[in-house]
């Protein structure tokens, strides 16, 4: 399943609480992209991590590793909660100024991430390159 639903949000006089995510996780990042900029363009051989949307706005492609499976392409935007496992090619492409922060089950040494991920370019794939141009007017 892509895309997870957060917490209901609990308030109070002090403000409020939500639940983003629970799980077993090795790292988090917070990470800031510029407008029209490109983030993954990979897959992981093993490490899989959700993605939430702090602020801005991005085109996320996905394809499944398996055979015949179609490049799938979704707007995430503030407040989305998304899930990318491992042998599936993944790609963001940045519609706003996006800040977002990715929790993932592997260590996130340079090392490490290197020997997990097999670089791809899905921006050559016809429905990707087609929705990029199509959302960045």
């Amino acid at each position: 399943k892509l895309i997870h639903k957060t917490g209901k949000i609990f308030k109070d006089k002090r403000g409020s609480l939500q639940k983003i995510l629970e799980g077993e996780f090795s790292s988090c990042i917070e990470v800031h992209s510029k407008k029209g900029t490109t983030r993954a363009n990979h897959y992981h051989k093993k490490d899989k991590h959700f993605m939430y949307i702090i602020s801005g706005e991005l085109l996320y492609s996905y394809k499944d590793r398996k055979k015949n499976s179609k490049v799938k392409i979704k707007k995430m935007k503030k407040g989305d909660l998304f899930f990318t496992p491992a042998m599936q090619e993944h790609m963001a492409f940045f519609l706003k100024k996006t800040h977002f922060l990715a929790f993932s089950t592997r260590k996130r040494t340079q090392f490490d991430y290197e020997k997990d991920l097999i670089r791809v370019k899905m921006e050559n794939y016809p429905d990707v390159r087609k929705a990029i141009l199509k959302y960045s007017k």
